[in-house]
C-alpha cells in the first residue's frame, strides 16, 4: 500500500499522568503515516485524488489543543479515530507520539509509542 508521512508534527496539549503536569501542558513530537492508494494522484496531479498534509495536521492540532489526556497511547489512538473519521480514503494509520519533556530530573531520554491501525472493514 501507498503511503503520505509527515514527520515532527508538533503540537501542544494537557498530558500526563500527573494533574500538575497537565495543568502545564506541553509540546509534543508526531510522526504520522497514512495508507492508502495513490496511484490516481500519481496520474491525475489532482489534490483531490491524496490527502492534504495540511488537513492531516489540522486534524491533529484540533485535536490536542481542544482535548486533555493522561497517555501518549491514549492520545495516538484518538488521533488515529479522528483521522479515519474524517478522511475515508485512508486505509491504515501508523503514528509515533514522541513526549520530550519528563519532569522528572531522573529522567534521561526520549520516550515515544508507535501504534499501526487499520479501518475496520
Amino acid at each position: 500500500m501507498d503511503q503520505i508521512k509527515v514527520e515532527n508534527i508538533t503540537c501542544y496539549t494537557k498530558i500526563g499522568v500527573a494533574d500538575n503536569e497537565r495543568a502545564i501542558g506541553q509540546r509534543l513530537k508526531i510522526d504520522l503515516e497514512v495508507f492508502f492508494d495513490l496511484s490516481q494522484a500519481g496520474t491525475s496531479d489532482e489534490l483531490k485524488d491524496t490527502v492534504s498534509y495540511v488537513s492531516l495536521v489540522e486534524i491533529i492540532n484540533s485535536l490536542t489543543i481542544n482535548r486533555e489526556f493522561k497517555l501518549i497511547e491514549h492520545l495516538a489512538a484518538e488521533i488515529c479515530e479522528a483521522i479515519f473519521k474524517e478522511i475515508s480514503k485512508i486505509q491504515a494509520i501508523g503514528i509515533r507520539v514522541f513526549k520530550p519533556h519528563i519532569p522528572s530530573p531522573q529522567f534521561v531520554g526520549l520516550p515515544s509509542i508507535y501504534i499501526f491501525r487499520e479501518r475496520e472493514a
